[in-house]
């Protein structure tokens, strides 16, 4: 026991220095203590985030599977993956440096990428300072009972409910002809971009719903659904829409011990990253008329174009003088909430709510989406960027550690499905979204015990 404890304390010295050590090198770029030209930042970002995964990979309890590890790598993915690219000359895509050209070779992109080295530092520390042996589980008989499985079933014909939704959905407005056929009928109808956007959020409920609660025996045809309904929507061109549910649910499995191999699992993500560049035609393009390209960095390049969310705000707060938001957009979607029931409160027009991100990233710059990185630092600039990642990464390394029961894995699921999708949106869905989850999973399993319950009273009174 001892020993145990002897060596976490040495990993996390051990996971701090290395830290320090890389956070010293992108610190003295930030403050130009040497000059670090775009190639030579490129690689100093590449190299910080390769090391700093491997720290996390090595020093959390979990490993790969904790909650903190597969949400940087997520966060990595849409903030580094261009820079990654770039920096190994392994962009050969036309369509991607066309679409790059645009912007990536500003100068606020330095400023944002130093910016993503900020919140991966502060995100890795607080990974590690806080990381800590899982509590073991005390999870009643119940979780043995024929509970389970009826949560099991509860989540696969809620899957394949709202995965039928999607297609008729999709069939009757056309959306599934295209990615841009999708954009279209997204922006022509705020009704239906809400419906949809609930969707998927239905969907990653009912997936976590089906990790938490799966046993050997229980089958695969859940699942399946899940597998055609991402394969569809995947080539429509719905990247988010997919992957975050799906890194979710890896977290949910994590929780329960290592689903596959490290080898098998790179081997999927390799072929996943092929899929990638493939459906990147699509949501160039709008169809898969042009070239198809096989090369994984072109999907890394694609995906990590996020980063111009950061670039978006460099530039407000540089040419636009735009002032710190001070915390006003994580207030505002509870202001706008509580202003539905307190007259006195003034809800203003979305149109005009600096607060709303979302909406003001799309009247300046179009439909890119967000970003948490971003996010931060348009609220409390640099040093605000460093303090919230420390603290996301403190609260999910709490979760990791926290005991492994069927209750405490649901809740924890459809809590950090909005969060995981901020990694390239804003916050102003996510309180929303979680009370929503959490009341939606309470009900579920309130549902699944009392019909235990009266099975197990009926079955008492035969005997």
């Amino acid at each position: 026991m001892l020993s145990t404890v002897n060596n976490s304390v040495m990993q996390k010295v051990i996971g701090v220095w290395v830290i320090s050590l890389t956070g010293i090198l992108v610190l003295a770029a930030y403050f130009n203590v040497f000059e670090a030209p775009r190639n030579v930042l490129e690689s100093i970002t590449a190299i910080h985030w390769v090391a700093l995964s491997a720290i996390l990979y090595f020093s959390l309890p979990r490993g790969m599977w904790s909650i903190c590890f597969i949400f940087m790598t997520v966060l990595g993915v849409f903030h580094v993956g261009l820079v990654f690219a770039s920096a190994l000359n392994g962009i050969t895509d036309e369509d991607t440096l066309y679409q790059i050209s645009r912007w990536y070779h500003n100068v606020e992109t330095d400023n944002a990428i130093h910016i993503v080295n900020l919140a991966m530092i502060g995100f890795a520390l607080g990974a590690i300072c806080f990381s800590k042996e899982p509590t073991a589980s005390t999870e009643a008989q119940r979780e043995n009972s024929a509970y389970q499985k009826r949560l099991f079933h509860i989540g696969g014909l809620s899957l394949a409910f709202f995965v039928g939704l999607f297609f008729m959905l999709t069939v009757i407005t056309g959306a599934l002809n295209s990615y841009g056929a999708y954009l279209e009928v997204m922006s022509n109808s705020p009704l239906y971009s809400l419906i949809f956007s609930y969707l998927y959020f239905f969907i990653g409920i009912s997936l976590v719903l089906l990790c938490v609660v799966y046993r050997p025996g229980y089958g695969y045809w859940y699942f399946a659904l899940f597998a055609v309904w991402a394969l569809v929507a995947f080539k429509v061109g719905l990247r988010g829409e997919v992957m975050f549910p799906s890194a979710v649910a890896a977290c949910m499995l994590g929780r329960k011990g290592a689903p596959i191999k490290s080898s098998v699992l790179l081997i999927a993500v390799i072929g996943f990253l092929v899929l990638t560049g493939i459906v990147k035609n699509a949501r160039v393009s709008g169809d898969y008329s042009g070239e198809l390209t096989i090369n994984p960095l072109n999907a890394v390049a694609e995906m990590g174009s996020s980063l111009r969310a950061v670039q978006e705000t460099v530039k407000w707060r540089k040419h636009e003088n735009f002032n710190l938001l001070l915390g006003g957009s994580y207030w505002a979607p509870f202001e706008r909430q509580f202003a539905l029931f307190i007259p006195q409160l003034e809800r203003v027009d979305v149109q005009e709510d600096g607060r709303l991100l979302n909406i003001v990233v799309q009247n300046k710059a179009g439909p890119i989406g967000f970003s948490a990185i971003a996010e931060a630092y348009i609220n409390f600039g640099e040093k605000g960027v460093i303090l919230l990642f420390f603290g996301l990464a403190a609260f999910m390394a709490k979760l990791d550690s926290s005991s492994s029961t069927i209750r405490n894995n649901i809740y924890i699921g459809v809590g950090l499905l909005p969060m995981f999708v901020t990694v390239r949106n804003s916050f102003i869905h996510v309180p929303v979204q979680i009370v929503l989850g959490m009341m939606i999973s309470t009900f579920v399993m309130y549902i699944a015990f009392k019909k235990d319950k009266a099975t197990l009273m009926s079955t008492e009174l035969v005997n």
